[in-house]
């Protein structure tokens, strides 16, 4: 069976009985899940193994009515195949970065583009860039006037990762706090990577915000904004190239988000 139809039918796989708690089965498909070789062969995105893997924990299909019982070591084995394919396919940046976390409303939403939760993204996107090669990475979440730094290790996994998000109280969005803290602070940060489920509603634009502190600090840091929930987007300044709106969250964004940052696009 190729990768990914396996990755895709997990969850069916475990419904039918086929793939029974502790069985041979179990374990060989777990062994393959986690074959490097396998995995790259089959060219599988880190996405899609996020997406197989929250899937499955799901329990139940998105639009079938057919539930599974998910099985522990398939999880674990999930989440190893995801570490491994950050630390395998990611290369280094050495830039310095901000991933700031919205926390102001639901993060249960389904992100655009894919059939996991907004939280599930954020916390791959944290564990994927704490855990690289990147030393400088600043993990923080932010709500109604408040920003907190997150406290995220390579040996947590994404629940451990999504209830650190979450620990925040809601607010109103303002999407310009963490530039705003990190320049109170005296942080130095090349990319700004800001999740939300909502446009900003404060009054202070988070564009301008960018241009007072790229002027303070002397660094062209740059901006990319991901809307996990919308349709469209419109925080950063079009106008300026070191500013980027991302609708939604598929597998080709970590990608774009990459490249934006070294400049190749």
């Amino acid at each position: 069976m190729p990768m990914a139809v396996l990755l895709k039918h997990l969850g069916k796989l475990t419904a039918n009985k086929l793939l029974a708690a502790g069985s041979a089965d179990v374990a060989a498909v777990c062994e393959r899940i986690q074959d490097e070789t396998a995995l790259k062969k089959a060219k599988t995105h880190l996405f899609n193994i996020l997406l197989a893997s929250e899937n499955y924990k799901r329990g139940h299909g998105k639009r079938s009515k057919l539930k599974w019982e998910p099985d522990r070591d398939i999880v674990q084995a999930l989440d190893c195949a995801f570490k491994h394919a950050v630390f395998k396919i990611l290369q280094k940046c050495c830039k310095r970065f901000l991933v700031a976390v919205d926390v102001s409303s639901s993060l249960s939403s389904v992100t655009q583009g894919s059939s996991i939760s907004t939280v599930a993204v954020a916390a791959a996107i944290c564990l994927v860039r704490n855990t690289t090669t990147e030393p400088d990475t600043q993990i923080v979440v932010f709500s109604e006037g408040s920003v907190l730094p997150c406290a995220v290790s390579s040996d947590m996994t994404f629940m451990q990762v999504a209830a650190q998000l979450i620990q925040t109280p809601g607010g109103s969005t303002d999407c310009a706090l963490p530039i705003t803290w990190a320049s109170e602070n005296d942080k130095t940060v090349d990319v700004f990577i800001i999740f939300t489920n909502n446009q900003t509603f404060e009054s202070e634009n988070p564009a301008d915000t960018l241009k007072t502190y790229r002027q303070k600090s002397g660094v062209f840091s740059k901006l990319i904004v991901c809307g996990l929930i919308a349709n469209s987007l419109s925080i950063a300044d079009p106008e300026d190239r070191g500013m980027l709106d991302i609708c939604g969250f598929d597998s080709q964004a970590v990608d774009v988000m990459r490249n934006f940052a070294l400049d190749v696009i």
